[in-house]
């Protein structure tokens, strides 16, 4: 027994660097060389799902993750981490275990995934992983046969599916996405004016109670900025 103990910790501590390095793999890895990961897991262990019943892993991911975002179709998979106040900048830099790298899609500080508004930051990278196909909803054939956005929320091991409604090409350097609002209907006109005056709508305005949106880089100035809105299926904008 006393052996069995001593060896438990050293186990451990290899199981964990393991996890790391798959994760740090994973969000270092090309669109390709992730489709032969996800390929070679599958193949290997067994495991390969029904397409449709996926589920995430969240006991092997750290606890700063506290969503996953995937857009079928694309090479959008990633992890999803919450912003604090006090670094709003955090992760930016910083991958889901606190190392600089190429940062981390990461959810406004003065937003969660509670709503009514869920802001998610992610990079745009040259070689196409990220955020970087979020800069291609501007083209509207590619938005319409890309709308299906999913996010797996930690708590609750949730499943929320959603559409694209909107998508709108800003110019960070002189517009802002508000995060504060004086009451309800403050937050239905904000809503209803930045969905309407998107450069591409794919769906009219209606009522809703939680909109997400999608930023990130793109080049159509020194300082642009793509935002997808996207709903939860069914529920209206």
């Amino acid at each position: 027994m006393r052996n069995a103990k001593l060896l438990l910790f050293p186990l451990a501590t290899v199981v964990l660097a393991v996890i790391v390095a798959l994760i740090l793999t994973w969000m270092t890895a090309t669109p390709d060389e992730r489709d032969e990961m996800s390929q070679w897991i599958s193949e290997h262990t067994g495991q390969e799902e029904p397409e449709g019943t996926r589920q995430i892993e969240w006991d092997a991911l750290p606890d700063a993750v506290v969503a996953w975002v995937e857009v079928p179709g694309t090479a959008i998979d990633e992890p999803i981490v919450q912003a604090d106040s006090g670094y709003p900048d955090y992760y930016l830099y910083a991958n889901v275990v606190g190392e600089g790298g190429y940062g981390t899609p990461y959810i406004d500080c003065d937003c969660s995934l509670e709503g009514p508004l869920t802001i998610v930051y992610g990079h745009h990278m040259d070689d196409g992983s990220v955020f970087a196909d979020f800069a291609r909803f501007s083209d509207r054939d590619y938005a319409v046969d890309h709308r299906e956005v999913i996010v797996y929320v930690r708590e609750g091991d949730r499943r929320v599916e959603l559409d694209a409604v909107a998508v709108d090409i800003v110019n960070a350097s002189r517009e802002t996405l508000r995060t504060e609002f004086d009451d309800r209907a403050d937050f239905d006109s904000y809503v209803r004016e930045a969905v309407e005056e998107s450069d591409l709508v794919l769906e009219p305005p209606q009522d809703l109670t939680h909109l997400y949106a999608f930023s990130t880089c793109s080049y159509q100035t020194g300082n642009s900025r793509t935002v997808v809105y996207a709903i939860e299926k069914g529920g209206g904008l």
